[in-house]
């Protein structure tokens, strides 16, 4: 198996509407972005995919997000745009962008600090 990895990030700010404690609090993050491909054999040109085609797919998505009150940005807006459900939103909004590659798209993890994250990885 082969995997790869790009690491970008945005910077959002948010608050847990369902949560007691200092994160139901507006507060933000720098947050870090890992997006992992994996696929069993490298493909055109011996690669899983170009890093910048991957890294590509994931700023079109983050870029939604970035500078903004996560809380207002859709789906946050209505669930917790806690680090679990940003990993997951990312995973699948990246997965669409890479179109007929999706499927190499194994996981998304989103770090909200150098000692927590969340990880978000296909079935």
């Amino acid at each position: 198996m082969y995997e790869i990895e790009i690491i970008t990030g945005f910077c959002g700010a948010h608050r847990l509407r369902d949560y007691r404690g200092k994160c139901e609090r507006l507060h933000g993050h720098n947050y870090r972005v890992h997006v992992t491909a994996r696929a069993s054999a490298p493909g055109k040109g011996g690669m899983v995919i170009d890093f910048g085609d991957l890294k590509d797919a994931a700023n079109r998505v983050l870029q939604r997000l970035d500078h903004t009150y996560l809380n207002d940005v859709k789906p946050f807006d209505e669930i917790e745009p806690s680090a679990e459900n940003i990993a997951a939103y990312l995973y699948h909004e990246i997965s669409k962008g890479l179109k007929d590659r999706g499927e190499i798209l194994y996981s998304v993890s989103v770090y909200e600090s150098d000692t927590s994250r969340a990880t978000f990885v296909r079935d």
